[in-house]
């Protein structure tokens, strides 16, 4: 880290260089900007530094909006700012893929800031498997706090409550969800470090065969045509999860 810039500079003309055990002492002073779970092994992490060619970008019309933003980024000089459309679904989505069958636990993480107004964030995981395909979602209501997972013929089924959300762009808050492809059942939700069991709750199966892969999905999503912005930093996908 170059003498006299900034912690959170990006780069600068470098006057004194500060070995490992002074950047090991700062890291601890500073503490860590995200507070990302590392139980399991890591296969993915982004903090969209290196811009968003690790997703797949989905919107419900030509309005909804996924782009880098610097001005709430959290951890680099980038998040992603996703404006659900006024059309359609109404919604923006993001997806990262991973091309090979996994049967075990996954865990994603990431933090998210959400403008007053914003209807709903969805999040969660799919399976294609040799014998099916599986389908994990969540539902965060954000005017309520009441989460609900996706059941049978699309539709929602609430199963607890996280409390009174603050909704503004500059309040970040972490959220992880473990799921389980080996039995097809949600593990827990862990929402600002308070978890809740899922354990009791199965996935949505359906038995259309394809090609093995899985994927991550983080949604901005609304009744309305009305359009919000929620903001999206720190991503990180665990295997392995206990």
């Amino acid at each position: 880290m170059p003498h006299g810039t900034p912690d959170w500079g990006l780069v600068g003309p470098i006057s004194v260089l500060y070995g490992l055990d002074d950047l090991g002492e700062q890291a601890v002073r500073l503490g860590a900007v995200s507070s990302w779970d590392r139980i399991g092994h890591v296969v993915f992490a982004d903090n969209f530094r290196e811009g968003l060619g690790a997703w797949r970008l989905e919107g419900s019309d030509v309005t909804a909006i996924l782009c880098l933003f610097t001005e709430w980024a959290l951890s680099s000089p980038f998040c992603v700012k996703m404006v659900n459309g006024s059309g359609g679904a109404q919604y923006a989505r993001m997806r990262h893929y991973f091309g090979y069958e996994y049967r075990g636990q996954v865990g994603l993480e990431f933090n998210v800031t959400l403008e007053a107004g914003t209807e709903y964030l969805k999040f969660g995981a799919y399976s294609s498997l040799t014998t099916g395909r599986q389908i994990f979602r969540v539902r965060l209501t954000v005017g309520t706090g009441d989460v609900a997972h996706g059941s049978d013929g699309a539709g929602w089924t609430s199963f607890g409550n996280v409390g009174a959300i603050v909704a503004n762009v500059w309040e970040w808050h972490n959220v992880k969800l473990v799921i389980d492809f080996s039995t097809g059942f949600f593990v827990r939700l862990v929402w600002e470090g308070t978890p809740i069991n899922m354990s009791t709750i199965a996935c949505v199966a359906l038995g259309i065969l394809g090609r093995e892969y899985w994927d991550v999905m983080i949604e901005n999503d609304a009744d309305t045509a009305a359009q919000h912005q929620v903001y999206v930093d720190d991503v990180i996908v665990t295997i392995d999860q206990p």
